[in-house]
């Protein structure tokens, strides 16, 4: 619902971040939006990792988190 306040959501509120919006933990020159935040940074797959989660490939963030609760049954 747009509450992390992410570089993407910074720029599109007009705040004055500068005109990098690269990932800060992972650093790769890709936007930092909630998405690549949770499931595509490589900093965060490490993480995930060291948790022992693991995603599927495929599929939106809807779908990710839908897949977990059912294997964690929440």
């Amino acid at each position: 619902v747009d509450r992390l306040n992410t570089r993407n959501m910074l720029k599109r509120r007009y705040y004055n971040i500068g005109t990098n919006l690269d990932c800060l933990l992972c650093g790769e020159h890709i936007e930092e939006t909630v998405e690549h935040l949770f499931f595509h940074c490589t900093f965060i797959k490490r993480c995930w990792c060291k948790l022992n989660i693991t995603w599927p490939t495929v599929g939106d963030h809807l779908d990710m988190m839908t897949h977990l609760k059912a294997i964690y049954h929440q």
